[in-house]
This record gives C-alpha cells, sequence and structure tokens, in this order.
C-alpha cells in the first residue's frame, strides 16, 4: 500500500465532521408473550385460573410499560437473568408483564436478540450487553492447552437474500468478486489459533483475547500474532485468507472500485464465528472478551470494534487505522489506541482527503468515530498512566467507555517507542499497558 503525502491536521484534534459510523444501539432485547386477546390500555390484565407451571388467561399487556395481575412476576426484560419466578410471567409489548395463577417457571432462558442467550450460561445484562458465564463452562478442553497454540478450523456460512454479520456477502464467497483463496482456505472456511491459560478450570469463566498480527504472519505460522503480555486469560490468534486480514482499503476488496463491498466485510462474520465457537468449547466470561491488533491487526480493531461492539468490552490498536466503507457500528466501545505521528504505512492523520489505497482518512478520524460514539463530551484530556506519557485520556467520556490516545512523535511505523518507553504490547517487546487497560475496564451499568 502506498501512502500520499496529504495535507494534515494537528493529529490531537477532534473533527466536528469526520467520517462518521452511524452508531446504532443493539436491538438484542428478547420478549417473551404467552397471554392471548387484545387491550390499548397501559396494563393488560388477565384472568382465570392456571395450573402448576402454566398460566391461562384472556388478555394480554398493551402498549404500555407493564401489565399486572394478580399474583404478578416481573418479566424478562433484555434478556436479564433470563428467568421468571413467583406466578408465571410473560412479557407483552412493555417492559414486564404478569399472568395470575399459581404456576410458574423458574430460570426459564429468554432469548436476546441475536446472542440467544439463557440464565446461568449466556446470560445478558440489561443493557444488551453479553454477561455471565458461555455455554462452554464444564466441558473438557480435549487437545488444547496452557503450552501451545491449537488450530481450529471453521465453516463460516454464506449469506442468501440477506446480508447480515452472521454470514459472508456474496460478494467474498469463492466465485465472488472480492474473493479470496489460499490454499483450502477461503473466507467461507477460515481458521484460528487458541492457547488456554495455566492451570486452565473447565468451570472457572475466563476474559478472552482475540489478536490480530500484522501482514505476513498469522496464527498458522505463529500462534497470537498480537499478544498482550496477557495472563489468566484464554489467547485466540486470529488468521487471514492471504497476507493480510481483509481489512485497510484494497486488502478487503481487491481493488480501489471494489471498496464498497467492503461495508459487507468477511471480517465480522468471522469474527462472529470464532467467537461463537471458542464459547462453546471452553468456559468464557462474556462480558469480557477484547480484541487486539498491531498494522494489518490494527484495521481489524478497529473494523472489529465497530461491527462487534455489542459483543466486545474493548479493543487495543497499534498501528492500526479506520477505513471508511465499513460496516455499521453496534454501539459504543473502551479504546486505547497507540499511532506514530510518522508513521506513513498507516497514516495517523486526519488526512484532508481519503487516502484511496487505504480506504481512509487515518487512524485520527477513527479515534473521533470513537468519542463519538462513546458520547464523550468535549476533548480535554488528562495524561493517563505517568509510566506512559504520550498517552492521553480523555477525560468527558463515560467511566465505562473510557479512550486513551497515544500519538508518538516521531515514531513510524515498526515503531512504537518514545523517549525510551515502549508502548508496544508484541511478543518482543511484552509491555503490559494494552493488558492493564483492558483489565481495568469498569463493568457495563
Amino acid at each position: 500500500m502506498t501512502y500520499q503525502s496529504w495535507l494534515r491536521v494537528a493529529p490531537w484534534a477532534v473533527l466536528s465532521v469526520g467520517v462518521a459510523c452511524s452508531g446504532t444501539t443493539p436491538t438484542n432485547v428478547g420478549q417473551v408473550s404467552t397471554a392471548s386477546g387484545n387491550g390499548n390500555g397501559e396494563a393488560g390484565a388477565v384472568s382465570g385460573a392456571a395450573t402448576s407451571g402454566d398460566a391461562a388467561g384472556s388478555g394480554v399487556t398493551g402498549p404500555g410499560p407493564s401489565g399486572a395481575g394478580s399474583g404478578s412476576t416481573s418479566g424478562v426484560v433484555g434478556g436479564g437473568a433470563g428467568s421468571t419466578s413467583g406466578s408465571g410471567a410473560a412479557s407483552g409489548t412493555g417492559d414486564s408483564g404478569a399472568t395470575s395463577g399459581a404456576g410458574a417457571t423458574s430460570g426459564a432462558g429468554a432469548t436476546t436478540g441475536t446472542t440467544g442467550a439463557t440464565s446461568g450460561t449466556g446470560a445478558t445484562s440489561g443493557t444488551g450487553f453479553p454477561s455471565g458465564q458461555s455455554m462452554g463452562c464444564g466441558m473438557a478442553p480435549g487437545a488444547d492447552n496452557a503450552k501451545t497454540f491449537t488450530l481450529h478450523d471453521l465453516d463460516i456460512p454464506a449469506c442468501g437474500a440477506t446480508i447480515t454479520q452472521e454470514c459472508v456477502a456474496p460478494a467474498f464467497v469463492p466465485g465472488g468478486a472480492s474473493a479470496q483463496t489460499n490454499g483450502g482456505y477461503s473466507f467461507v472456511h477460515r481458521n484460528y489459533a487458541l492457547q488456554l491459560p495455566t492451570n486452565y478450570d473447565p468451570g472457572t469463566p475466563y476474559p478472552v483475547v482475540l489478536g490480530g498480527g500484522g501482514c505476513g504472519g498469522g496464527p498458522t505460522a505463529n500462534g497470537n500474532g498480537f499478544g498482550l503480555n496477557e495472563t489468566g486469560a484464554i489467547e485466540v490468534g486470529l488468521s487471514y485468507v492471504n497476507t493480510c486480514f481483509a481489512d485497510g482499503g484494497t486488502a478487503c476488496a481487491g481493488s480501489v472500485k471494489l471498496e464498497p463491498n467492503c461495508v459487507n466485510t468477511p471480517e465480522m462474520p468471522y469474527l462472529r464465528t470464532v467467537l461463537a465457537d471458542v464459547e462453546s468449547k471452553f468456559c468464557v466470561d462474556r462480558a469480557h472478551v477484547f480484541l487486539g491488533g498491531y498494522s494489518s491487526g490494527g484495521w481489524e480493531s478497529f473494523t472489529g470494534g465497530c461491527g462487534l461492539a455489542d459483543v466486545l468490552r474493548g479493543i487495543v490498536t497499534e498501528e492500526g487505522g479506520m477505513r471508511v466503507n465499513r460496516p455499521t457500528c453496534t454501539g459504543p466501545i473502551a479504546a486505547l489506541m497507540v499511532a506514530g505521528e510518522a508513521d506513513t504505512v498507516n497514516p495517523i492523520g486526519p488526512l484532508a482527503m481519503i487516502d484511496t489505497d487505504l480506504d481512509s482518512f487515518g487512524s485520527a478520524p477513527g479515534r473521533d468515530d470513537i468519542l463519538m460514539r462513546n458520547g464523550c463530551v468535549g476533548t480535554a484530556t488528562t495524561m493517563y498512566d505517568p509510566k506512559y506519557p504520550a498517552c492521553m485520556q480523555y477525560t468527558g467520556c463515560p467511566a465505562a467507555y473510557p479512550v486513551v490516545w497515544c500519538p508518538l512523535p516521531g515514531a513510524g511505523h515498526n515503531n512504537s517507542s518514545y523517549n525510551g518507553v515502549n508502548y508496544s504490547p508484541g511478543s518482543v517487546n511484552g509491555d503490559p499497558l494494552m493488558w492493564n487497560f483492558l483489565t481495568k475496564l469498569p463493568a457495563v451499568p
């Protein structure tokens, strides 16, 4: 990829009119309705008797916030605990609903949007963000261990008439305009590498770190391409089909003219399929799934932090960037970003004109996009950590979604150090900056 010398503005400036990702809130609020009839009031009433475990009646909730009846209980909201107790409850179109009678279900799993989570295993918080432990808890790890990375092959479904983040868009399926193949691998058949933490206990939920390296490596060769010097976590090394992730300009589409295809990037279904596979086989703390990457993996992290904000707690990036043609963002994301001010491979920007080879205005607009999605107010910053003086934290951001920006003066590509301080968590340097940031994130309220 080439870089053109576009006019720049100050790298710490926040663009008021940048490339804004449409930050839509995830609509994963499950609803359950078991009563019949109709009504238009704020509450729908039910009557009649119920046998044990079953609710019977003739009314339903109206469009109001709750439905009530004798012996009522709260309904399922946002898939919270995924359960009802007391008298058999069922939500209507409001936030909660109830039916009368003595029978009740307890601990019944409620589906919630695209996650389909249940209580106990794979619950979802009231805000729609994943919580609880995964379905793989209690399962023996098989050949996976704490000493080496084990490869896992994946088949990712191709989309039909409807394109979603759960399937590969037609342009990227073998034979499509932006398809890629390498040996037996393609965008619908890929792999990842996994290493378990020391003394892995199948009954204990662990955080997961998804890591992507720069072009030319990958888990097939060296396990996790972007180790964070993490401890006590399940490490997942992401792989690409050819020599880079399908992100960052033509690496996604194959040519500049096909870059609009990247709004349906194959990396989102890949990441979602990897995470679903890991959660089905291992004990995962679903509220603590992180994504990090360097260079090509940094682009992957920026894009994942947009399209997968509904399942990722936080991202860290090193010398990556945010592309223009990208998927719809799914919410806010905690982020720490390291960028070299003299990086001409993945420029920091903001660039006055789009670099068409990269499909980007630079990494700084990617930061600006995250500030906007997180609901940060103003541009005031404070030093993040005296150990890392180049890192500044925006003070107007919500506590649950901090944004830390580390522009390194004079640093180019493959050089994440400044004034003798290392900001890179790479396998050689192993600095704890990024892992400390991720592990200190507060719970989503």
